[in-house]
């Protein structure tokens, strides 16, 4: 029995499911025989919804991420995207970054944001017109003309998060986005994400390993097992129901109830203990 999760399902009731993980498993087929990286994922990402994923090293995370996009097909179950099957094609609705930038490093700050519009054959005045009003919401006009090597590592997420943003897709897949940078700028970061999709109105499906990181952010957390994946806990989180900030949702008496509920879920400390012995 998942804890939460019909506490969950009364609070979101209104709200329809964007994105619907039913029952999937992936296996490969290795030298050494078939291994089993997901097992009977179920998961819903309501609208306009920040959906966390969680888990420790290698229990299926990017995996089922790739599955989402439409990237890998699952062994079973399926993917819906607001009901239709996402290898029907749906998949091209929603937006996905990656853990690296992948700026490309010949384009200007500019032109790596409107490449996305480019590839939709939007009009160049119209894309550039819609790259420079994002550059301005994220305080990066004045480096638009400037190239991904000069800027810092925050500032490139930053450029990585508009380039996703800017293509309009209302679901928003995001896989350990800010994994390699400095706590002071991922805590940054964090607060113009849940500025943007609030202001934007965008669902987001976010992978982390950073428990702090998925009980600042979330409204609800999902925690997968070590491998092969399963879920194993859906917790509502909901700090940031009043617009704070991921600092506030830090200090607020709910988060550490919420970190130990997750963290005692994990495999980690019994892995520890036998590490141990």
């Amino acid at each position: 029995m998942i804890p939460e999760a019909s506490t969950l399902e009364k609070e979101t009731a209104e709200a329809r499911p964007r994105v619907e993980v039913k029952s999937v498993s992936k296996s490969f087929t290795t030298k050494n025989g078939k291994v089993q990286a997901l097992r009977n994922v179920n998961i819903v990402a309501r609208d306009q919804e920040f959906t966390c994923i969680v888990g420790p090293s290698g229990c299926g995370k990017s995996t089922l991420f790739n599955i989402i996009a439409g990237l890998l097909d699952p062994t079973s179950g399926q993917v819906l995207v607001d009901g239709v099957a996402v290898k029907n094609g749906i998949a091209g609705r929603m937006g996905y970054m990656q853990q690296k930038d992948l700026l490309i490093p010949w384009r200007t700050i500019l032109q790596n944001v409107t490449i996305g519009l480019e590839i939709q054959k939007k009009p160049m005045a119209e894309a550039r017109q819609t790259a420079i009003e994002y550059l301005k919401l994220f305080g990066l006009e004045k480096y638009s003309s400037a190239y991904p090597a000069s800027l810092s590592g925050g500032m490139r997420q930053r450029v990585a998060l508009m380039r996703t943003l800017v293509m309009g897709q209302d679901i928003i897949l995001m896989d350990e986005p800010f994994q390699s940078l400095d706590y002071p700028t991922r805590v940054a970061l964090e607060a113009d994400l849940l500025d943007m999709v609030r202001e934007l109105k965008r669902t987001v499906l976010f992978i982390t390993h950073d428990i702090e990181e998925a009980v600042s952010i979330a409204d609800k957390v999902y925690v997968l097992s070590k491998g092969p994946g399963t879920v194993r806990d859906l917790r509502t989180i909901r700090l940031n129901m009043n617009r704070e900030s991921p600092i506030d949702a830090r200090k607020n008496p709910d988060f550490h109830v919420h970190y130990a509920a997750i963290w005692s879920q994990l495999e980690v400390v019994t892995d520890l203990k036998k590490e141990r012995v």
